[in-house]
């Protein structure tokens, strides 16, 4: 009885350890990628900084709207940074969840847009100099919209 449960108390340590191993790799991946989440959201941070302090010939106001632009980020970097400190995994769930938000409004949809007149084809036509001359003056005049209009009109002829 004694050697069973000497193995299995075993078999529990080493699950045990495998567990911890798992649990220190997941909280050593998601330090990494909040830290580089970090470190690029600082570079941002000074870059902006650098650029409005050289950028001598600004206006004031819009010297002013730059600057408090800045420290609203700032604010919310420092604000994430503790959030993420709090919670590492959760930050990085809820930042994975955020990017994966897509808009709803815009895009192709089906149905949506001009709708078509005909089959589209490309053709080159081969006509004196004159006769375009004539044709762009009827666009010009506004007679027609464009080439392709000119030639559906001279289709719609027949």
């Amino acid at each position: 009885m004694e050697a069973n449960s000497r193995e299995e108390l075993i078999k529990r340590l080493r699950d045990t350890r495998m567990e911890g191993e798992r649990l220190l790799f997941s909280i050593k991946q998601n330090s990494t990628v909040g830290r580089d989440y970090f470190v690029e959201a600082g570079d941002q941070l000074a870059d902006k900084l650098f650029d409005l302090h050289t950028n001598k010939d600004v206006k004031i106001n819009s010297l002013r709207s730059q600057s408090t632009n800045l420290i609203s980020q700032k604010d919310k970097f420092f604000k994430d940074y503790a959030a993420f400190c709090a919670d590492p995994i959760g930050f990085n769930k809820r930042r994975e969840a955020d990017a994966a938000k897509v808009e709803k409004r815009g895009g192709a949809r089906k149905g949506a847009g001009r709708k078509s007149l005909g089959t589209k084809k490309s053709v080159t036509i081969t006509l004196p100099q004159e006769r375009w001359d004539e044709i762009d003056t009827l666009i010009k005049n506004g007679k027609f919209k464009s080439y392709p209009d000119y030639f559906r009109h001279l289709d719609s002829k027949d």
